[in-house]
């Protein structure tokens, strides 16, 4: 009875080792596979970074390219540009009349504007290239034109000041029409019609002193002593 007991027991040994060691290769055989995922995963990434290399290489190529050909083509116009411009400013020189039947009708009264002054109406033309909201006039000489800036003052004469714009406008084109510098500029509730442009108080009351205001006041229809010398808007 004692044999058959030890030769159970021997079994049963055998038995729970060889578990143990068929255990012990399976955990072996699992790590080696991980392994072998793993490897094949950083191989994977490896090509995709690769693939993202070469396509940041590309891209950078041909945004190289890209900037070559633009810097081409730029030369070519800025090498053709200045006889452009030259052949349009003998063409067309600048002309007082000219820019004053093109100037603005209405100004807005949210723009702040300056004046400046010079005998030689050329010496706005880098003004005007910048900007087509402008006003503009001339007075023995003297040319005075008001353009958007933050910084000076613009001082001007207003005839009068109305509730309908459309009867200003109409005033405005009288006024235009026989080359007066007039524009207007409408308000919260108000359409103002004005007269002139100037860099001080001085200069517009001046410039009004020398006018034929009686026949400026025959097309307007209000008397001189309404007028108004203000700052604008």
């Amino acid at each position: 009875m004692g044999e058959k007991t030890d030769v159970y027991s021997k079994i049963r040994m055998v038995i729970l080792l060889s578990i143990v060691a068929i255990i012990i290769a399976i955990i072996g055989w699992m790590a080696t596979l991980n392994g072998r995922v793993t490897g094949i995963k950083e191989k994977i990434n490896s090509e995709q970074n690769s693939v993202s290399s070469l396509l940041t290489s590309v891209a950078s190529l041909t945004e190289k390219i890209d900037t070559l050909k633009a810097s081409r083509l730029t030369s070519k116009v800025s090498v053709n540009l200045p006889s452009l411009v030259s052949t349009y400013t003998s063409i067309q020189p600048m002309k007082y009349i000219t820019l004053l039947r093109n100037a603005p009708l209405t100004i807005s009264s949210s723009v702040e504007l300056t004046t400046i002054s010079s005998t030689d109406i050329t010496s706005f033309k880098s003004i005007l290239e910048k900007t087509k909201l402008y006003e503009i006039m001339e007075s023995n000489g003297i040319y005075n034109i008001a353009y958007p800036a933050l910084f000076g003052e613009t001082y001007s004469i207003q005839l009068l000041s109305s509730p309908y714009p459309d009867r200003v406008m109409n005033l405005l084109k009288n006024l235009r029409g026989v080359n007066q510098p007039a524009f207007k500029i409408d308000y919260a509730n108000q359409s103002a019609l004005f007269l002139g442009v100037f860099s001080t108080y001085s200069k517009a009351k001046k410039y009004l002193a020398s006018i034929d205001s009686t026949s400026l006041a025959s097309i307007v229809g209000t008397k001189p002593s309404g007028w108004l010398l203000r700052r604008i808007p």
